[in-house]
């Protein structure tokens, strides 16, 4: 019991660690108007990429190369989502992906894969990983850290407060966390979509809001 709480609290502080990164690298990128947003985070995913292959046999190179992309691509995506329903369709479409991709599509086959020795370079740039043994050992994957930017950077937008826009998509991820020790391979997706949608119905933040203070260009 005791070896799986450490274990617990080892994947929750890597996990909360990626959010954290997530979450100041999206709200850093907010502050920039969109064109230079793009290039920023561009720029940023490219010496990121060009660390991870200079140093192939860091960890942290590849942990940094996914953070980094997860960023760029939800630069990408979070522009058109202005409102709650965008949003939660974005978030729905996403959960029954990771579904099928889980149960039945490409994860599946890449961690059997990597369970059986292989896949094992493909698995550090797909996902957070930390080593055990030479081994990677991956905790959350490269989409869902691009969810949760996506997620912080919209319901930024939308004027959430800023402790539940960082906490709700972290406790989403958390929750699936400890699912995934009980059970075995669990999607992440379905628990950060659940997370949103109860926090939506609980506040009641069903507009499209308004904008967090100093961050209207930003995010617009």
């Amino acid at each position: 019991m005791a070896h799986r709480a450490f274990i617990y609290c080892v994947l929750a502080a890597v996990i909360a660690g990626s959010c954290l990164v997530e979450y100041w690298g999206a709200r850093g990128l907010a502050r920039l108007p969109q064109r230079k947003r793009l290039l920023v985070a561009g720029a940023i995913a490219a010496l990121c990429a060009l660390g991870a292959v200079a140093f192939r046999g860091s960890f942290l190179a590849s942990d940094c190369f996914v953070l980094a992309a997860a960023l760029l691509v939800a630069v990408l995506l979070a522009p058109p989502l202005r409102s709650v329903g965008a949003l939660a369709a974005f978030l729905l479409t996403g959960a029954v992906a990771d579904l099928l991709s889980t149960y039945m599509g490409p994860t599946q086959w890449l961690v059997r894969s990597w369970i059986h020795g292989s896949r094992l370079t493909a698995m550090r740039f797909l996902a957070v990983t930390v080593p055990f043994k030479g081994k990677p050992i991956p905790v959350i994957g490269v989409a869902d850290m691009l969810f949760f930017a996506v997620c912080v950077t919209v319901t930024r937008r939308l004027g959430w407060p800023e402790p539940p826009v960082f906490l709700v998509p972290l406790a989403s991820l958390l929750t699936a966390l400890g699912v995934g020790l009980l059970i075995g391979l669990t999607p992440a997706l379905p628990f950060l979509a659940v997370g949103v949608f109860a926090y939506v119905g609980i506040s009641g933040r069903h507009g499209s809001g308004t904008p967090n203070h100093g961050s209207n260009s930003a995010l617009s």
